[in-house]
């Protein structure tokens, strides 16, 4: 059974009455308790409690009990839609689980005979719960019930919770179901109240992952004079995202560029109240956005003034290193040009022209010599250059083959740091949208950044490169914060 329940009456008529926007919370309830081929489990009578709370403060909340896999999901994909826009958010899972070592699993209704292959038919992903909420920090708890012994599984699988990973800022609680309930009644849904502390003192069954503290907007208490100030001016995600993108123009980190005011917003709010003279309370009034946003189009428009500049005289140089070096054809100036102007305005035509060098196109390489490189290009190793060189230490290729020498020994470091970069690049554009902005940006801007499809190809990174070098920006051809923050500019 399927509901939905919306904000009471009493809660929406305080807000009117306040005259205040107040954003909405939302929650998620998941019981699996009656299996129509497994033991049944206790599980409802436990959350009954938990349905009253949430009514009582107002949340949305979306309950799907003993369900089969797609009612399941169908409902879980309603809730994330809600969530997109609230405030706090709470998600209480109870019933069979298992996991493989890596994903856990919240078993539905029907599953039978379950291994490591046919679970995801049949079980809610814990990952991607934990996904939903990850744009919350500070504002959601992820609680877990695991209930049942011995539930029969096949190959891969063991019962039970896997390794937590928590995404920044998101408490996940495991434990007994009553507990967790009447530790969501008793403390987290109290104003002021002291969560860990509380953890600590009165339940010891229940285990804490991610971030659970004492001073945490999920236990909010009265509204300060200026949290209600910023409060009514109802500024929406994208209004949010491009005050984040000032803080970031202006030299403020708020963390990220997702609408998103977490800790590192709020610490960047504070930072620039500060240096204006203001009270840093981490709030903004209506006066402050304002001034906040002139401030960061006057330096924004400075910027641009700069790499307009800076992109002549690199232009100028470009030419006049390709014209040195490169024109000639010859390999050792071309490997010279791309590794001073990889992504440069004759780095196609010099790439071209390496290429065929390579393929022996221009007659001026022996026979053997060129059956040797091949045996080596084919290889691709430091070992099979090294030993082409040995045979041919000044020969047509010798050049490359010592460039290509280097690049391979520098890979690996390459391949950790781009792995590295990869991964603040996925947190920051966590926003499917962002990442189709950026192509649509650097397109606009005269970046060929291929095709506008949210995938980032290698024309993309070479796109990319091009404009964070235009712009004095560090050069990795992937999006961080400032180079997010610079591309959004005048949007």
């Amino acid at each position: 059974m399927t509901n939905r329940f919306q904000m009471t009456v009493a809660a929406a008529a305080l807000c009117s009455v306040a005259g205040i926007a107040v954003a909405k919370d939302a929650a998620l309830l998941v019981t699996q308790s009656d299996y129509r081929y497994l033991e049944d489990v206790v599980g409802n009578d436990n959350t009954d409690l938990l349905e009253r709370r949430l009514r009582q403060e107002g949340f949305t909340y979306f309950d799907s009990e003993s369900e089969r896999a797609d009612d399941t999901w169908e409902v879980i994909s309603e809730f994330r839609t809600e969530a997109e826009d609230a405030d706090r958010l709470l998600i209480f899972l109870t019933g069979r689980f298992a996991n493989n070592g890596d994903e856990t699993w919240l078993i539905t209704r029907y599953a039978d005979e379950i291994d490591d292959l046919s679970i995801g038919s049949v079980g809610v992903p814990l990952s991607a719960i934990l996904r939903s909420v990850a744009d919350h920090p500070d504002r959601a708890l992820v609680l877990l019930a695991p209930q049942g012994d011995g539930t029969p599984l096949g190959t891969g699988l063991i019962p039970g919770v896997g390794p937590i990973e928590a995404p920044l800022g998101v408490g996940v609680l495991i434990g007994p179901a009553r507990g967790l309930s009447r530790f969501v009644d008793k403390t987290a849904l109290v104003p002021d109240a002291k969560m860990r502390s509380t953890l600590k003192e009165n339940h010891p069954r229940i285990e804490v992952f991610g971030t659970v503290t004492d001073n945490t907007p999920f236990t909010r208490g009265e509204l300060s004079k200026a949290e209600r100030t910023e409060v009514v001016l109802g500024l929406t995600r994208p209004e949010r995202r491009n005050i984040q993108r000032d803080l970031t123009i202006l030299g403020y980190s708020p963390g990220g560029i997702d609408g998103i005011f977490g800790r590192g917003s709020r610490t960047a709010i504070k930072a620039w109240q500060y240096d204006q003279g203001n009270d840093a309370t981490g709030y903004l009034n209506a006066r402050q956005v304002t001034a906040l946003q002139r401030q960061a189009s006057r330096r924004a428009a400075e910027m641009e003034e700069s790499a307009r500049e800076r992109a002549a005289e690199e232009t100028r140089q470009d030419h006049a290193f390709w014209n040195k070096n490169g024109k000639d054809g010859s390999a050792k100036g071309l490997l010279a040009y791309l590794k001073k102007y990889p992504d440069g305005l004759h780095s196609d035509e010099a790439n071209a022209a390496l290429a065929k060098l390579q393929r022996g196109g221009s007659g001026k390489v022996s026979k053997i010599e060129l059956e040797n490189w091949n045996v080596a290009k084919a290889k691709d190793t430091v070992q099979a250059y090294e030993t082409f060189l040995r045979r041919h230490p000044n020969g047509y290729f010798s050049d490359v083959a010592n460039n290509r020498i280097d690049e391979l020994k520098q890979s690996q470091k390459a391949r950790t740091e781009q792995k590295a970069l990869s991964a603040a690049e996925a947190s920051l554009l966590k926003n499917g949208p962002l990442r189709l902005i950026v192509e649509q940006r650097l397109t606009g801007l005269g970046f060929n950044a291929g095709k506008v499809d949210g995938t980032f190809d290698a024309q993309t990174r070479k796109a990319l490169r091009q404009y964070q070098k235009s712009r004095g920006l560090s050069v990795t051809g992937f999006v961080d914060q400032i180079t997010l923050a610079r591309l959004l500019i005048n949007m």
